[in-house]
């Protein structure tokens, strides 16, 4: 870990050398500390997140041997990073997360933009293009976990991803090759992704009412090189332990569908998502069939009670920031208030494998106290079909900066 903090204290080194060539600089503020030419061809920009989380949960009996812990907290995330821009066109990004007592590589990644014709290149440990609520950043998710979807994409992983945006930014695409690396980016063997990512906006008007309607669709193909594949889920709350899971003991191969929209009225918001996935075995297999099916959706209901709207990020075809029309303290007023419902569900059954089936109901509420600053509370049923039900109460303190 030390050597991780040696890292960023260089790259403020670095930045800070720049202020001895030619090229003049300005820092400040802007949630988050920056620090640019004035040229405006470089860019530096360092920050985190805190998130702390509680939970109290009360199982059924049935459920007793699968939670034992009924109360917990813990960092959710810690995370640090750089990004920024070089000679206007290279872009860069460095993130680590100490959640858990250990150091985890989030990001790391080069990008080249403008591009003839392809538009970008990004190589290095970061995202696949796959999903809304994943792609949206874990500090501007409407709830405390993503919902029961999340385990059908496959996160962060190394590789090379091209991508663009369409039409004044109303259509993007992105489609990448991936190595299922560990926690530092690094995998031996044969393994591999092929994913992508196709979004468009319908409707985009944010000088009058602020409307959006979001339209998106996804796939990867996963050669598993007759390894096992598993897909698990907790009943959203990290505390928890894996409840439902289904594993093909040698796979060949995986493919995955979703499909994805969006609806912004003013502080009204609607979000929807489903994914599926389909493995097919090899001949060393001892399931019974050649291919599996599971799959998985949600959707979400958000209203802010004090007027504020979810704001739309349409490079990277995601949602980002809230901010509040009134701050609390210095704006002098209450901050932001979002009131939430989600449903979800996940189906792991399929002939011989017998995953599971789980569905989870979530009620919250957001407090943003200010652009950086949000509390969170969420009250999760969970149901496991002829299992059990248990009732969850959780809360996020959360700061990035």
């Amino acid at each position: 870990m030390k050597r991780i903090y040696l890292v960023f204290l260089l790259i403020i080194i670095v930045s800070c050398g720049f202020s001895q060539d030619e090229t003049k600089f300005k820092a400040y503020w802007k949630e988050g500390f920056r620090v640019e030419s004035t040229t405006g061809d470089f860019k530096l920009k360092f920050g985190g997140r805190i998130m702390l989380d509680g939970l109290v949960v009360f199982p059924d009996a049935s459920l007793d041997t699968m939670i034992t812990n009924r109360t917990g907290v813990e960092f959710r995330r810690i995370r640090l990073y750089s990004s920024g821009q070089v000679y206007k066109n290279i872009k860069y990004k460095l993130q680590f997360d100490f959640a858990g007592g250990s150091a985890q590589l989030k990001d790391a990644y080069i990008t080249i933009t403008k591009i003839p014709v392809i538009g970008n290149i990004q190589v290095g440990h970061f995202k696949e293009p796959l999903g809304l609520e994943l792609l949206t950043s874990s500090t501007y998710i409407t709830m405390i976990e993503r919902s029961l979807t999340n385990p059908f994409f496959p996160e962060r992983n190394t590789g090379i991803m091209l991508f663009n945006t369409e039409l004044d930014k109303r259509l993007t695409w992105a489609a990448g090759y991936f190595l299922p690396s560990d926690n530092f980016g690094k995998y031996q063997g044969s393994k591999y992704h092929l994913t992508g990512r196709v979004t468009g906006l319908p409707v985009y008007n944010t000088e009058d009412k602020y409307q959006v309607l979001h339209l998106g669709a996804g796939y990867t193909y996963q050669y598993q090189n007759n390894d096992k594949y598993v897909l698990k889920s907790r009943p959203e709350s990290h505390l928890i332990p894996t409840l439902v899971l289904a594993e093909i003991d040698h796979a060949k191969a995986v493919n995955e569908f979703t499909a994805e929209a969006a609806l912004v009225l003013g502080p009204f918001h609607l979000q929807t998502e489903y994914a599926a996935s389909v493995a097919k075995t090899t001949e060393d297999s001892e399931l019974q069939n050649d291919s599996y099916y599971f799959h998985a959706y949600h959707g979400i209901v958000s209203w802010f009670i004090t007027g504020e709207h979810k704001n739309y990020n349409t490079s990277a075809a995601a949602f980002g920031r809230v901010r509040p029309k009134k701050n609390l303290g210095t704006g002098g007023g209450p901050g932001a208030f979002e009131l939430t419902l989600r449903y979800s569900n996940i189906d792991l059954e399929d002939t011989d494998v017998k995953g599971g089936y789980m569905s989870n109901l979530t009620l919250g509420l957001n407090w943003y106290l200010n652009p950086v600053t949000r509390f969170m509370f969420n009250y999760v049923f969970t149901n496991i079909r002829d299992t059990g039900n248990a009732n969850i109460l959780l809360v996020r303190f959360q700061i990035d900066f």
